[in-house]
């Protein structure tokens, strides 16, 4: 009884093992020596050619594995869109690919799930009057309804996370993310936060803040 006990369980850990495996979305295999050779095809020196061709398969070669350690983040569902971008040759980079991973990784670094060296809560102004207020209250009316105080903790919880990523981005980005976050039919501080994630990955990727794989 024991035995057949040990047994059920090493096959229930095998399955699981090989369900997780399929789910595993394959990391992109790109042709870049095609990338490479057409974006440069209109060079007329054929040494600077050369050159430029080398300097462009060095830079895919290194984004490629910069980004690979973090390509579980991606979820199916961009997976497919990516694969709808990088369909021809001329887009058969991994530039294109490492825009979508950032932002996955970005996403994952506001809510925890890899650590990317927050900083302490930004003290701008600006930043902190932000509210959702006119969001939760035309969703949900009822001032003493459940839903409200749901949607005020919720939004609360995603400001205080990019609080700690905000001193750090770019100001032009962040203007132009606040400027279509408010006034909007979703919650503020959820688009606000999509909208400036790709920026925290790419730091991640620059080494502009420390990031490591969950």
């Amino acid at each position: 009884m024991v035995m057949m006990r040990i047994l059920f369980v090493a096959a229930a850990l095998l399955a699981s093992q090989f369900a997780n495996a399929a789910e595993e979305l394959p990391f992109p295999d790109l042709n870049t020596e095609g990338y490479c050779t057409a974006s440069v095809s209109r060079m007329l020196d054929k040494t600077e050619q050369q050159v430029e061709k080398d300097k462009c398969l060095a830079f895919e070669k290194t984004r490629r594995a910069t980004i690979r350690p973090y390509w579980y983040l991606v979820e199916r569902r961009e997976s497919d869109r990516l694969k709808k971008y990088i369909a021809e040759v001329q887009y058969q980079t991994y530039g294109t690919v490492s825009s979508f991973v950032a932002s996955a990784l970005g996403k994952a670094c506001l809510d925890g799930r890899v650590f990317c060296s927050p900083g302490e809560p930004t003290v701008d102004a600006a930043f902190s009057a932000l509210k959702s207020d006119y969001y939760c209250f035309l969703k949900n009316p009822d001032v003493k309804s459940e839903s409200l105080r749901n949607c005020f903790e919720e939004e609360e919880t995603r400001k205080l996370q990019l609080a700690k990523y905000w001193a750090k981005l770019p100001k032009g980005k962040t203007d132009w993310c606040i400027g279509n976050a408010f006034g909007r039919k979703f919650p503020p501080f959820q688009v606000l936060s999509n909208c400036v994630a790709d920026d925290i990955g790419t730091q991640c990727f620059e080494q502009t803040r420390q990031c490591r794989p969950g």
